[in-house]
């Protein structure tokens, strides 16, 4: 039998220094009855990240003439990956550690059943033990947010069973080749945010089945590259929930959201986080303007 080719990609962007500690972590991943390939993927780094990465030449790494954004970035490894017969491709944010049986567990469920293309692990605050930073995803279908399940909650086992959910954060998602052959790539509209859950429902409006796995476990930084409360986090999770309502959301909640729009734009003016009101609206207005990828300058 012939071993599954598993390949990880890394998206790097002016932050070797966690990229460097997640390809650390990697290297005590089990991975017994596996071909596994890491690629790092660097959006355009200003800084020495290409110089950094030559002290791992059994790592692959693939340079990007621009910044192409987290759903582009990751489709640029994804593509390669799939040139190169990848059975298995695992997305990984460079400032996530992973845990020895990340993979095991993963593709032991992955594998279980044909119809589950998706799955992703149990993630925990790097700096706070035992706290929850998202057990799987959900979407809010009063409005069509996606919210990480558990978020913020001591672990009391209340997410121990495998279950499906409506997304697998980006951040660390396990996804079988067929599933891109299926449904094609990420969106690279979204750039930033949202694409993961846009990639998981149109896997599941095709029939495929998106799971949580309790027992993989990874830990993330969160905000490596795009702090939380930055323009750029306040600019594209902003424009690109607007996109994708659009997208998925059922015509009531579209037209919901539509009217709305003018409590939602006077709510942003009368913030008094001048970064969280200058690029929410920045988000609003091109999402009116249909400027999608990269977007206005954040």
């Amino acid at each position: 039998m012939m071993k599954q080719k598993v390949f990880i990609i890394i998206l790097n962007w002016n932050r070797k220094d966690l990229t460097v500690e997640c390809i650390q972590s990697l290297k005590k991943v089990k991975a017994h009855g596996l071909d596994i390939h890491t690629v790092i993927v660097d959006n355009h780094s200003s800084d020495d990240s290409i110089s950094t990465f030559k002290q791992f030449p059994h790592i692959t790494t693939l340079v990007n003439k621009s910044n192409l954004g987290y759903a582009e970035g990751n489709n640029v490894g994804i593509k390669f990956a799939m040139r190169h017969n990848a059975d298995i491709i695992l997305l990984l944010n460079n400032d996530v550690l992973v845990t020895p049986n990340i993979l095991i567990r993963l593709l032991s469920v992955i594998n279980s059943d044909e119809k589950i293309g998706i799955v992703g692990p149990m993630t925990y605050y790097t700096d706070k033990k035992k706290i929850i930073a998202d057990a799987g995803g959900i979407i809010m279908k009063h409005r069509y947010f996606g919210v990480n399940r558990g978020q913020k909650e001591k672990d009391k086992g209340q997410f121990d069973k495998i279950s499906e959910v409506d997304f697998i954060s980006g951040s660390a998602m396990l996804i079988k080749s067929s599933v891109f052959k299926k449904i094609g790539l990420l969106d690279g509209r979204f750039f930033l945010y949202y694409e993961d859950a846009d990639f998981c429902l149109r896997a599941k409006k095709a029939g495929i089945k998106t799971v949580f796995v309790p027992d993989a476990i990874v830990y993330h930084a969160f905000g490596g590259t795009s702090r939380i409360g930055s323009s750029i986090h306040h600019y594209y999770t902003t424009r690109n929930h607007y996109l994708f309502v659009e997208k998925h959301a059922p015509n009531m909640v579209k037209m919901r959201e539509l009217l709305r729009t003018p409590k939602t734009i006077w709510k942003f003016m009368n913030s008094t986080d001048n970064i969280k009101r200058k690029y929410s609206l920045l988000g609003i207005k091109d999402y009116y303007l249909r400027n999608f990828g990269k977007g206005t300058n954040t």
